[in-house]
């Protein structure tokens, strides 16, 4: 550990007691200066370093290792130099001048780090803070997405009721069709019944005539409906696939919207740590 005593409590004093305060292997123990009042005096008793007014008192000190002169009088030089202790070293108004434009230096840097860590750590406020819209507006469309993608599930099963609904019907048709069929085949033989039993049988054979009639009718009917039940089941199949393909395209949309919007976090989590980093940049600076 080295032991210093500055010697002079101006600005440049000061200044040179600020920056070697903290640093390891360095231990100030005290500042001289003629005025109590000086700068570095009061710097002094706030950092708790002792305070001097009489460069006698600095001379009895047994364990000071390095005196900096930093008063630039060159009269203080001689009494420092014909007074120190033969082990205790001294740092001239010109070393000390030198330190001082370095801790200048340095206090200018850190002056400008400081400003240049707050714009920075505003930066990453605005960023953090915009990521975060962006994420509550991802999250939406991601919602949106996944309600449009259930939708479009439902109007695939819909679709599908639909095309067994057409399917019962189309059984039905085929049974109306069987029936209409049969009834023809009862009119024919009724006819042919009614014609052997000469006119008494001519009231039936007109039923039995209109009977076949209406069975006939109604398998030119039934094959109409069939046709048309034949296209509206296409186009519901149609229907059903444009929806599951739209379906397959929303859900995809949906994942890669998650995905952007875990992209999104991953960026907002950066912003933060970023404004931790520039915070704690401006901390040392």
């Amino acid at each position: 550990m080295t032991n210093i005593i500055i010697v002079g409590a101006g600005q440049g004093g000061s200044s040179i007691l600020k920056a070697l305060q903290g640093i390891e292997g360095i231990r100030v123990i005290g500042i001289c200066d003629a005025n109590p009042s000086a700068p570095g005096m009061l710097l002094g008793k706030e950092l708790g370093v002792k305070n001097y007014t009489d460069l006698n008192s600095v001379f009895s000190l047994a364990n000071c290792d390095l005196i900096i002169e930093a008063t630039g009088s060159s009269k203080v030089q001689e009494i420092i130099t014909a007074g120190k202790k033969d082990h205790t070293a001294v740092v001239d108004s010109h070393g000390a001048n030198l330190m001082m434009t370095l801790v200048e230096s340095r206090e200018v840097m850190m002056g400008k780090l400081h400003n240049e860590a707050v714009k920075l750590s505003e930066m990453s406020n605005d960023l953090s803070a915009t990521m975060q819209k962006v994420t509550r507006a991802m999250e939406e469309v991601a919602a949106y997405a996944n309600e449009v993608s259930q939708k479009g599930d439902d109007l695939v099963d819909y679709a599908d009721e639909a095309v067994e609904r057409l399917n019962e019907t189309g059984e039905v048709l085929s049974i109306i069709n069987f029936t209409a069929t049969q009834t023809k085949l009862l009119g024919f033989n009724a006819a042919i019944e009614a014609a052997r039993s000469g006119e008494h049988g001519k009231g039936f054979a007109v039923v039995a005539d209109e009977v076949r009639k209406l069975a006939v009718e109604s398998t030119v009917s039934v094959g109409k409906i069939s046709d048309i039940l034949k296209n509206i089941e296409d186009s519901v199949k149609t229907i059903a696939d444009g929806v599951n393909d739209a379906g397959t395209t929303i859900r995809k949309q949906a994942e890669q919207t998650q995905a952007v919007s875990s992209s999104i976090q991953q960026v907002e989590a950066m912003a933060q740590e970023l404004t931790a980093l520039a915070h704690s940049l401006a901390d040392l600076a």
